[in-house]
């Protein structure tokens, strides 16, 4: 083990426990104080500055080997004397799960506080199994974490790009919208504005206009519209079903099944280049050719 580990874990200036509320000051000038200390007021604590990525990256090479050696090899290097390097124990059980036992097949953790747990829900990388006594990695919680990740990173597009389920958004005048489990192609228009009738002096009529999606008229309450297009000065004038080839290049599926969040759904697809072959020479070749 380097002999620098535990050097990334230094000690932080002491500062003041905070704002104090100040008493009353003397009226006479006199009994006033004739100079401030520099000092801070109030109960000055000590703190430390850790940065524990060396150890957690040592410990990682470790994987493999006897958890005995690995503690030997640590405690060889670390001063318990030490408070700094003592802080190094008390942070080893945070990336080191060494309390595990075998229930019925399946390895457990003992936790101080929250009873036993599964090895894939503790929170540790690393664990020392009890049926060799090695350090191994914890590959079922990584692997957990990483689903995680992935689920949580593709929400978050989803909010960003405003994702909907059953519906996909081209651009301002066409959108792809899942009815019946069947994709369409509807193409938006914005909705006509009302024309002066000729019956009645100064009063509007409405402009019959059909919507494709709704298959209604289009009233003046634009609920529905907003709920559907996210916009409320437009209807749906046409739609059309997908194609194969469409719903393979839009990466899309008929059916009743979930419809889950893609975000490569919208990028174009890149034409392979295609492979040119060369003349074909049959019989010798001459030195000009």
């Amino acid at each position: 083990m380097r002999s620098d580990m535990y050097k990334v874990i230094v000690e932080r200036p002491r500062t003041g426990a905070g704002w104090t509320k100040p008493g009353r000051q003397p009226r006479e000038p006199d009994d006033r104080r004739a100079c401030e200390g520099m000092r801070p007021r109030g109960r000055s604590r000590k703190w430390l500055n850790e940065n524990l990525r060396p150890l957690q990256r040592w410990l990682e090479r470790q994987a493999g080997r006897r958890w005995d050696a690995v503690y030997s090899e640590l405690c060889k290097g670390v001063d318990r004397r030490n408070t700094v390097q003592q802080h190094i124990h008390e942070h080893l059980r945070d990336f080191v799960a060494v309390d595990v036992l075998e229930i019925g097949g399946r390895l457990c953790v003992a936790r101080d506080w929250g009873g036993v747990v599964a090895l894939a829900d503790s929170r540790c990388d690393l664990y020392v199994d009890p049926r060799n006594g090695c350090l191994m990695r914890n590959e079922e919680a990584a692997a957990d974490r990483a689903r995680r990740r992935r689920e949580h990173l593709l929400e978050v597009r989803a909010r960003e790009a405003g994702w909907r389920e059953g519906v996909r958004r081209l651009d301002d005048t066409a959108q792809l919208h899942r009815v019946d489990g069947i994709w369409y192609r509807v193409e938006l228009a914005p909705v006509p504005p009302p024309r002066p009738s000729k019956r009645k002096p100064g009063a509007c009529v409405p402009v019959p206009a059909f919507d494709a999606l709704l298959r209604d008229k289009v009233g003046s309450c634009a609920g529905k519209r907003c709920g559907l297009y996210g916009r409320c000065d437009v209807y749906a004038r046409s739609k059309r079903q997908l194609s194969q080839a469409e719903l393979i290049a839009y990466r899309l599926r008929n059916g009743d099944g979930p419809d889950p969040f893609d975000p490569r759904w919208t990028t174009t697809r890149r034409e392979r280049p295609r492979k040119c072959r060369g003349p074909l020479y049959f019989g010798e070749q001459h030195k000009e050719h």
